[in-house]
């Protein structure tokens, strides 16, 4: 790594020393400096040793330019919430480990020990597959490509309501009228994800076509700003994919629930007002109601997962629940959100009937 010496230390009127320190490169391709402020020589070169060690600096000539060169790619070309979550992943991962190398230094055998340190550290392997990902990204960003071993990631087990516990939440909604009640139960049916319900207007629900239109959801993104007061923001934005902007039927029964809770069109339907819910707030909710029944095993994605499950139970073709559900392909239902019950296999076996007579 290049030398990071202080350029001088000087000595304010104040009496207090102080020192320049190059910190890093602006986004315009700068150098930005820190500065350093004690009232002792000692505890200020003390101070200066520390933020060496915490720093990440970024240079042009090792892989931390490298990759401070895909993230500038990839703010222009991504979406703000995918470009927060490579940030992260970049400086809180990737750049500690890989930053001091040069680009033709990294090899399979590092990446392997880096995986092996972060999932000893205890992330979780689809976190670090992620990672990963990102890795091999920037490296091919650069022309290099590395076949990186990425790790198993152990079969997560589903959540799905069963009848009964289906039927206890729906009589608990039956006779509700709020608009944050009727949510739960829109989910439940329409297998939105709680971003695409947070973010939901009623400009984007159609009473006279019977649609509702995915244009947005609320997301949770880190907070750009100088001036914040807390590391991240909720944002209004697009969904996570091309896919995920679609037109989703209403059940006929939601129909005229929906039609007395309507407002105005720039109004959040969760709330009635220009004022969202976030969506952590609204998990809260969904608990609280959860609970009223005794039913506490449920995570707010199981609404989902059970929409698709009675949709396939229902005789609906795979292709038109992909489409419902916002995937880009039908693989993606079929392996993630379709998960027959047994009642199911039973009556798929008992179907079955002999060619021939057995006594």
């Amino acid at each position: 790594m290049k030398n990071n010496n202080p350029e001088k230390i000087y000595l304010r009127k104040d009496g207090r020393y102080f020192l320049k320190y190059k910190k890093g490169i602006k986004e315009n391709g700068k150098t930005e400096y820190g500065f350093i402020y004690a009232r002792a020589k000692d505890e200020l070169l003390e101070k200066y040793k520390k933020i060496l060690s915490e720093q990440i600096v970024i240079d042009k000539s090792l892989f931390s330019g490298d990759m401070y060169q895909w993230l500038k790619s990839a703010k222009i070309s991504c979406k703000r919430s995918s470009y927060s979550n490579y940030e992260y992943m970049v400086y809180a991962h990737l750049m500690p480990q890989f930053g001091k190398y040069k680009r033709k230094q990294i090899n399979k055998n590092i990446i392997n020990e880096f995986t092996e340190k972060m999932l000893n550290q205890g992330l979780a392997p689809k976190t670090v597959k992620d990672i990963l990902i990102i890795l091999q990204q920037v490296l091919k960003y650069h022309n290099v490509n590395i076949s990186i071993t990425m790790p198993k990631i152990p079969k997560k087990e589903i959540q799905i309501l069963t009848k009964e516990h289906q039927l206890l939440l729906e009589q608990r909604l039956s006779h509700c009228i709020a608009e944050e009640d009727i949510g739960v139960l829109l989910c439940l049916y329409t297998g939105l994800r709680i971003g695409e319900l947070c973010g939901l207007k009623w400009e984007h629900i159609d009473l006279e076509n019977n649609v509702i239109k995915i244009e947005k959801t609320l997301i949770r993104v880190k907070n750009d700003d100088k001036n914040r007061k807390t590391k991240t923001i909720v944002i209004l934005d697009e969904p996570k994919s091309t896919s995920s902007i679609r037109n989703i039927p209403i059940p006929n029964f939601l129909i005229p629930k929906l039609e007395k809770l309507k407002k105005g069109e720039f109004c959040f339907f969760l709330t009635g007002t220009e004022n969202f819910i976030e969506p952590r707030s609204y998990t809260n909710h969904y608990k609280n109601i959860m609970k009223s029944i005794q039913i506490n095993e449920y995570n707010f994605h199981a609404l989902r997962h059970t929409f698709a499950t009675r949709c396939i139970e229902n005789g609906c073709d795979p292709k038109t629940l992909s489409e419902i559900l916002g995937h880009s392909n039908v693989k993606i239902t079929l392996e993630r959100y379709v998960h027959p019950g047994f009642d199911s296999k039973v009556k798929l076996m008992n179907s079955l009937n002999p060619m021939c007579s057995f006594g």
